[in-house]
């Protein structure tokens, strides 16, 4: 999903009354119940916490969103939320125009992240509570505790949504790398196929093009988001390889990172150019 926050969007975290185990298996969904819904409400600027018996209400704000087309927004609901909660609402959720912030930033490293990992090396917050506690606050009768760690996820969850969107690209921590590594994501920005007609034209031209470039590495503390000017000699699949004026020598660039391209007026001549003058 692309485009700007709209009056009417929605972020938004579930949190049950079962777990998995206690149900029979990862695909009864509709067994494990809602204990409490949390919901942040772009333009009314609130955030609202819904019990089992409030669900009807919470889907009205659903039911405006999708006459409104505005999107719904939250971490990993796409596999987990959505399908809990579907059992609650007689028309069919996937209609909603959503926006899976996990499913989109599993796509882009190839593995699951959680959270807890991307809000603490983002935005340097972590959760206050996990769901098998919220589980275990159902069963104790305290509906207020859940409704707090449920709002608090809702609101890292906006956060990290906000702060993708302004700066092109999220972090977590990876074992591998043993430091924070930079996803980028366009929460907020060009569809990567405008930038690859962008990189395509530069190369038919001969221009250098402008581009917003995320980085991988983010261990030494600095911006992962950097601008470049790249002379492209070759464009691949995935990537394409240029004289890169930052560094001052040839860089091959993946695609996927590249948020925005622009072109500039500045030419430039490759070798086979100059080869075919002389023919």
């Amino acid at each position: 999903m692309q485009g700007g926050i709209q009056s009417g969007d929605i972020v938004f975290d579930i949190e049950t009354q079962r777990s998995f185990d206690e149900v029979g298996g990862r695909d009864r969904f509709d067994k494990l119940g809602v204990s409490v819904v949390g919901a942040y409400v772009y333009g009314d600027d609130r955030y609202i916490a819904f019990e089992e018996h409030e669900i009807p209400e919470f889907a009205k704000l659903l039911d405006s969103a999708l006459i409104s087309n505005r999107r719904i927004i939250g971490f990993n609901i796409n596999h987990f939320d959505v399908p809990v909660l579907q059992p609650y609402v007689s028309w069919n959720l996937k209609e909603l125009a959503m926006l899976d912030l996990m499913q989109d930033i599993e796509t882009g490293v190839g593995f699951r992240v959680s959270l807890d990992n991307l809000c603490s090396q983002t935005l340097g917050a972590k959760k206050s509570a996990d769901g098998m506690q919220a589980i275990r606050w159902y069963k104790e009768g305290k509906i207020d505790l859940i409704k707090e760690y449920c709002l608090k996820d809702v609101e890292l969850t906006k956060e990290l949504y906000e702060f993708g969107r302004t700066n092109g690209h999220v972090l977590f921590f990876s074992r591998d790398a043993m430091g924070r590594i930079a996803v980028p994501v366009r929460w907020g920005s060009a569809q990567p196929q405008n930038v690859r007609n962008v990189l395509r034209e530069a190369l038919e031209k001969r221009k250098s093009v402008e581009i917003e470039y995320v980085t991988k590495d983010a261990k030494d503390g600095g911006a992962p988001l950097k601008n470049r000017m790249v002379d492209i000699y070759r464009i691949a699949s995935d990537n394409f390889e240029g004289f890169c004026h930052l560094r001052g020598a040839k860089r091959v660039f993946k695609i996927d990172r590249v948020l925005s391209a622009r072109l500039t007026d500045n030419t430039y001549t490759m070798f086979e150019d100059v080869q075919g003058t002389l023919l």
